[in-house]
């Protein structure tokens, strides 16, 4: 396991991105990877791996929901109540009317997990 996660590390991000979608035991290898992790709400942004984050009480695929897929990305002091997937489902916003905060939330959702892969120093 840990010579995959190496190997993970060193590739680009588009080959990070391709590993995760296409490995079988994808849970596995994202839970030791460093991810970021951005609550939509009070814009906390921490590196933690899928399992910390989770343990914090992150909402965040692939502990809570799935990649690319609208659901809230909660830290675990924040509610759901303001989220964009609230504002799309319970509101019934229609995207042409979200404000700018959610469309920035929603184009880092569909560009999940490469959109949350630690920035390059």
């Amino acid at each position: 396991m840990n010579n995959e996660i190496e190997e993970l590390k060193i590739m680009n991000h588009q080959e990070d991105i391709e590993m995760i979608i296409v490995n079988d035991d994808k849970s596995e290898i994202i839970a030791d990877i460093m991810l970021r992790h951005i609550c939509e709400n009070c814009g906390k942004d921490e590196l933690l791996t899928s399992e910390e984050a989770f343990r914090h009480g992150w909402d965040y695929p692939p502990k809570m929901g799935t990649f690319a897929v609208i659901s809230p990305r909660t830290c675990g002091d924040c509610r759901i109540n303001t989220t964009l997937w609230w504002e799309l489902s319970s509101n019934n916003t229609p995207i042409s009317e979200l404000s700018e905060k959610h469309i920035q939330t929603l184009n880092r959702i569909l560009g999940e997990p490469g959109s949350i892969l630690p920035k390059e120093n």
